[in-house]
């Protein structure tokens, strides 16, 4: 795969104790393909908050992302429940037709393709 030229990639993961933010972009994914020209993408981890020695914030995320040079990449983080935590990482502008795990507070994004929107918190709208 070292020779891909585009990729779209949609992937949701449970059961992580680890957010995929752009350190995990790079090491995992980008660095395994040098000729990648066009990366359009959507990763979600829904992550055990438990343990957890930080706060996930939508600053640190986009910073990894923005480090790694996907200036057209953001993210959203959605504390589900008081041990759940839902993060979202994708490029911009939105290409795909389902999404999930929106929190109340909606993002200042058109999403032109969404068909299917998934919206949970623990707080009432």
């Amino acid at each position: 795969m070292s020779c891909l030229e585009q990729l779209t990639l949609y992937i949701h993961v449970k059961g992580r104790n680890r957010v995929l933010d752009g350190t995990y972009v790079e090491r995992d994914i980008l660095d395994y393909m040098p000729q990648l020209h066009s990366f359009t993408f959507y990763i979600g981890t829904y992550v055990d908050t438990i343990g957890l020695s930080y706060k996930l914030s939508n600053e640190d995320i986009r910073r990894t992302l923005t480090n790694i040079g996907q200036q057209h990449a953001t993210s959203i983080v959605n504390y589900v429940s008081t041990d759940k935590a839902a993060c979202s990482i994708f490029s911009l502008p939105f290409a795909f037709d389902y999404l999930e795990h929106l929190g109340n507070v909606f993002p200042n994004i058109v999403f032109s393709y969404v068909t299917y929107l998934l919206v949970e918190d623990d707080d009432p709208f």
